[in-house]
Order: C-alpha cells, then structure tokens, then sequence
C-alpha cells in the first residue's frame, strides 16, 4: 500500500519549490576616502561618495568609495540567493568607465565631515580618510584602505542615471559571509579607474534626499526549508529515509510538511520539490 501510495505521489507531484523571501536595503554608512598629500580630508556626512581619480588641475589624486549595509533583517541561517546594487550617479566625467565592488576587510567609521564638491574638507574625530579607518586613532594598514584586489562585480558607467551591479557569485558569497557572521561585514569600497586621471564618478550617498544606495537581496530562510528534516543544510536522500519512516506517522511527526496531519504523498511532493 506504501509502495502504491508512493507511486502515485510522484505522478501527481506538482512542482514545487522553495520560496524566497527579498529585502531592499538602503546603505547603513558610506563615506569616501580622498587621497590628499597635505592633511586629512573626509566626506562622510556629504551627499554623494566619489570614485577614480580626479583631474590634474586638482593633483590627479584618487577618490575611493566606501559603503556598508545592515543585514540585521535577514533570519540568521538564510541563504543568499542573489544581491543587486543600485547606485545613481549624479556627476560624470570622461566617458565610460568601469567602477568595481571591492570586499573592505576591515572595520571604517561614516564621521560627520561635510562638504560639496569632491575635495572634502579636514577630517573630525571619527571619520575615515586616506589614511585612517577612524580619524586620528586608527590607521590603515596601507593608505587608500583595505579590500580584496578582485572586485565582486563591475559595472560600466557613463552618461548621469541609474546603474545596477548585477549578482554574481562573489557578491553572493560576501552578503552570505555578512550575514553569517555580522561582526565581519566592512562592506564595499568603490573603485574606479585610478590609472588616468579626470575619470572620477559621483554618486549618491544615503544623505542625499533622494536617489540613495538600494541593495536589493534575495534570500531563503531557514524556516522555508522545512524538508531538511535532518538539519544538514541540504535535501537528499537522508531526508528522504526520515520522511519514509514516518510514512503515516500524525501531526506530531516533523515529516508532515503540509501540516495536514499526517505523513503521506503531499509531504513526499513537498521534499521532492525541494530536493537539493
């Protein structure tokens, strides 16, 4: 009867899968680092962050980017699925040019440092510069920040208007990293082309009134992932044997995945359905 039962579920099946769950995400903190040979100079509180390097009228130095988002609202034990960035870039110069997402590796402060206008103004108590992840007390361990030399994605940027970063696997594999362990998310810093001078990008910062950073990720929580009867992480055959064990087992058994009680085909469509 099992047998026929079983048979019969698995021609019936639907097909089903997992929901997923999405959140958009404004910038918790964002701020630029300005390479500056005379002082400190800072922009965390300004409107917009800044990358590449500026004109030679200006010194031909470089603006980096940085920007961070809390991940607090995604249920610990989710799995990321897909991140976009969306960024608006309010000022451009010097065509297209490529602005990647570094991984920052390691902890920087927004301060309250404001002014328009990419050259900053002195750094205050608390702000990131060049040289220091936290005006005055500590510094980085190389000036320009610290982040991993491959970007996590890229994105062509060149007439003013909205760009999107698209998900790939790192950008993916840093948010599930943030989320995994809070304590590590330094976010990204934004680099352009520092290798010609005049081809620094503006963008909005989360200051501005509209048009702010939006990181849109797609994530499965724990609790959609009912058929990992075995807590592995994955759902295979081990979950399968669990489920068959308690084939016509009651609404106590945690193998009655549709909550109808009792376990039978409808929960064998749900583990199948949501099978690896």
């Amino acid at each position: 009867m099992i047998r026929t039962s079983l048979m019969f579920a698995v021609a019936t099946m639907p097909c089903m899968v997992a929901l997923a769950d999405s959140i958009s995400l404004g910038s918790a903190a964002d701020a630029t680092l300005i390479q500056e040979p005379t002082g400190e100079y800072a922009l965390g509180a300004a409107y917009n962050v800044y990358a590449g390097r500026i004109g030679d009228n200006g010194g031909a130095t470089i603006r980096r980017g940085l920007m961070r988002f809390n991940f607090s609202a995604i249920p610990a034990g989710s799995t990321i699925t897909s991140v976009t960035l969306r960024l608006y870039m309010s000022q451009t110069q010097s065509g297209s040019q490529s602005v990647g997402l570094h991984r920052c590796s390691l902890a920087w402060t927004e301060g309250t440092a404001f002014a328009f206008g990419g050259a900053g103004t002195n750094a205050g108590i608390g702000d990131s510069t060049w040289n220091y992840q936290v005006y005055p007390t500590v510094s980085w361990p190389t000036p320009g920040g610290a982040f991993a030399a491959t970007a996590s994605a890229t994105k062509a940027v060149s007439a003013v208007g909205f760009y999107s970063w698209s998900s790939t696997a790192a950008l993916v594999a840093d948010v599930q990293s943030w989320v995994n362990n809070p304590a590590s998310n330094h976010g990204w810093v934004l680099k352009g082309n520092e290798a010609a001078s005049t081809t620094v990008k503006r963008f909005e910062s989360r200051e501005a009134a509209a048009n702010q950073p939006l990181l849109v990720v797609n994530y499965l929580p724990p609790s959609n992932r009912p058929a990992d009867l075995n807590s592995s992480g994955t759902v295979d055959g081990a979950d399968l044997a669990i489920l068959l064990s308690q084939w016509g087992a009651g609404a106590s058994s945690p193998a009655d995945l549709t909550d109808d009680g009792v376990v039978n085909g409808g929960d064998l469509a749900v583990l199948l359905g949501d099978w690896g």
